[in-house]
């Protein structure tokens, strides 16, 4: 990126904040290396490190408002297929949304859509599901626990700390544009809710029953989650795999582990003494160590079982009617409800 002067970063970074920071108490970080997570850095997110992410020194994530709610909605389109793309882009034109495409670096594009105000979650998600059904949407949750981050997505603007790509925002034919900044700063914001109820009536029906729902759920039924291993992720605990997968591999692990509440000593020695040795070749201690960290350091982050994701391309899937963990969501004979908060989308 071209180097920027005293009064043009200054403005950047006003203009950054403005579009995408939700969170100042804490922010991540991207790690390097073939790993390539994250760390969560409990300290305000000052304008020195915003003018770094900027200017490539280092590159951070972006968490959701504690309070569940948004001013930016990002559907992350996990393929460079560009047929892929134009689709999700034809349908956030056919609701007449202004939007960016910014390229996110490794093998992949985000579609980013600005608000006027921060929406709840619900409703910025219920948008995103729409446009694009088989992609993984931003914000991940429609609540986020106290105490909780929920799952980031990397701030655009920055190097992709992996590949060493510039994250642009791309023109009409998929090349940068001239002038980043200023194609941030005149994208146009929506009223997500307005849309809603204009163009998809139906859509924003359920999302005021489901509400109501949860509503009267809450007060007459006692939430339950019972932790159950997904059993591609027990699988692939007691099988090794080759260069290249390793980290990707154990990173999963690493964070099902933490879902399931085994505290980071007791996921270090499963990953150190019964997964690891029969990697071809083993990692390092060093490169345990991290992903423990990017796991473990990083709230609420998860793989899904979507189609085309993570999980489902690296790990092999036993199937939906077979699966202890999917069959484990199913209602209580005493009319409690199991908590489906890990239940794929």
């Amino acid at each position: 990126m071209e180097t920027m002067s005293a009064s043009q970063i200054s403005n950047a970074i006003d203009l950054f904040r403005k579009r995408f920071v939700l969170r100042e108490d804490c922010y991540p970080v991207q790690l390097g290396g073939d790993a390539g997570g994250y760390t969560v850095i409990r300290e305000p997110l000052t304008d020195t490190v915003i003018a770094e992410h900027l200017q490539g020194a280092r590159t951070i994530g972006l968490y959701c408002s504690p309070d569940s709610t948004t001013k930016w909605l990002c559907i992350d389109i996990d393929t460079l297929d560009q047929a892929e793309l134009r689709k999700v882009q034809n349908s956030v034109r056919q609701l007449e949304i202004p939007f960016l495409t910014e390229f996110s670096g490794k093998k992949g594009y985000h579609i980013w859509i600005f608000f006027d105000k921060p929406y709840p979650n619900r409703i910025a998600r219920a948008l995103g599901q729409k446009i694009g059904p088989s992609h993984e949407i931003f914000p991940k949750q429609d609540h986020i626990e106290p105490s909780k981050l929920g799952n980031l997505v990397k701030a655009p603007l920055g190097i992709h700390q992996v590949t060493g790509n510039w994250c642009h925002f791309l023109d009409g034919h998929l090349k940068p544009e001239k002038d980043q900044f200023a194609a941030l700063a005149e994208v146009k914001t929506i009223d997500p809710a307005q849309v809603l109820q204009q163009l998809l009536p139906k859509i924003w029906a359920r999302i005021q029953n489901e509400e109501t729902s949860s509503t009267k759920s809450q007060s007459g039924k006692q939430n339950v989650s019972v932790p159950v291993i997904k059993d591609c992720v027990r699988h692939a605990i007691f099988c090794g795999v080759g260069q290249g997968e390793r980290n990707q591999i154990g990173h999963i692990i690493a964070c099902e582990l933490k879902r399931l509440g085994i505290a980071p000593a007791q996921a270090k020695i499963i990953l150190s003494s019964v997964w690891n040795p029969q990697n071809n070749p083993p990692l390092s201690e060093s490169e345990i160590e991290l992903l423990l960290g990017s796991a473990f350091g990083q709230e609420e982050y998860s793989y899904g079982c979507k189609q085309g994701g993570a999980l489902r391309q690296r790990l092999t899937c036993v199937g939906f009617g077979m699966c202890t963990y999917i069959n484990s969501f199913r209602t209580l004979s005493n009319g409690d409800t199991l908590r489906k908060d890990s239940l794929p989308s």
